[in-house]
């Protein structure tokens, strides 16, 4: 999944940006907050799965799924 597809997710879901510093953007979400590194090609999984444990309070279990 590229940055671009995960960001009109969080959009879709209420969540907005905060500031950027480089090509790293900050997402809240109610309380919750992550980290999103917008670079050219497919976010790693390990990546992807430490932006869906950080929303996962927010926007429910497995969000980054449905």
């Amino acid at each position: 999944m590229t940055a671009r597809v995960l960001i009109r997710k969080l959009r879709e879901r209420g969540c907005q940006s905060v500031r950027q510093r480089g090509s790293h953007q900050i997402w809240r979400c109610g309380d919750c907050q992550t980290v999103i590194p917008v670079h050219a090609g497919d976010l790693t999984p390990g990546t992807l799965s430490s932006i869906e444990r950080d929303l996962e309070p927010c926007l429910g279990p497995r969000w980054l799924t449905k």
